[in-house]
């Protein structure tokens, strides 16, 4: 090799600062990649719990709404079906002194809208675990907490469960597939609730979710010229006695379902508090299903 072609040969010390000038370009090109891939992250992550939050916050505006109408709904149909019972059967003790005979009433019955069977899934309702389907009669209360797995099934047999604490009802489905609750006596209301939308997922929504029972309806025997023959001394004295019974029984009906429903808003608000928190960043995904 000549002299004059050394010249030519690129020297080992610029080799080596080109190397590693390309290793530092290298380097700095990965660290700008890796510094978006973390931005991105951060902002999906801020994006969920803000999602998260807001869907928990809407639920639980949902449910609180839901819990006051139901239970102004009940208190009005409490009073106004004791008073307008009591005032009729005033006028028929006051309009007949012949023998008469009540006619025993019908029980609170509530059937679902929604098509179901024993099988069904509540994950499939999207009810999640931990989530809870109350029914109440007065200040009997039967709550049922889902497991995950559970179905339409374990939740029947849990309603049915016949405890001196839980709702005195029983639980079934009807040939449609709808799930009716029934009280087991003619005088108790029936609620159904739940947190979040549970309850409105087995077909017990708003508008669809207190049932009254039937009540008695009196039959009078005796003829309407033995009626009109009555001394108008007993007529006073029967209307008065049942005038004076109206009056005093009402009142009480109302207290009795006002403490009643109080108590059984107070236990779902806690259930719909403990399923869906509204602390915001405590949200996640998953909460957006409820």
């Amino acid at each position: 090799m000549g002299i004059g072609s050394i010249g030519s040969v690129p020297s080992f010390w610029q080799q080596d600062q080109n190397y590693w000038q390309q290793a530092q370009e290298n380097d700095n090109s990965i660290a700008a990649t890796n510094s978006v891939n973390s931005a991105i992250s951060s902002a999906e992550t801020s994006l969920g719990k803000g999602l998260a939050s807001i869907a928990n916050q809407a639920a639980l505006n949902r449910t609180n709404t839901q819990l006051s109408a139901a239970i102004e709904n009940v208190l009005k149909s409490g009073g106004t079906s004791d008073t307008s019972s009591s005032s009729s059967s005033t006028a028929s003790s006051s309009g007949s002194s012949g023998s008469s005979a009540n006619t025993s009433g019908a029980p609170a019955t509530g059937t679902g809208t929604v098509p179901l069977t024993m099988s069904t899934s509540l994950s499939t309702l999207r009810i999640l675990p931990g989530g809870t389907i109350t029914v109440g009669t007065g200040s009997d209360i039967t709550t049922y907490t889902s497991t995950g797995t559970d179905t339409i099934g374990d939740l029947i047999n849990a309603v049915n469960v016949d405890l001196p604490t839980n709702a005195n009802v029983t639980a079934s489905l009807n040939a449609r597939g709808q799930l009716v609750i029934t009280s087991r006596d003619d005088k108790s209301s029936i609620f159904v609730g739940g947190s979040g939308a549970d309850a409105a997922a087995i077909g017990f929504g708003v508008g669809n979710d207190t049932f009254l029972p039937t009540a008695a309806s009196p039959s009078s025997t005796s003829s309407s010229s033995t009626a009109s023959s009555s001394s108008s001394t007993d007529s006073s004295s029967s209307g008065a006695s049942a005038s004076a019974a109206s009056s005093k029984a009402a009142p009480t009906s109302s207290a009795t379902a006002s403490k009643s429903y109080t108590t059984l808003a107070s236990e779902m608000l806690s259930s719909a508090a403990s399923v869906l928190s509204d602390s915001g960043d405590g949200g996640t995904l998953v909460d957006m299903l409820a």
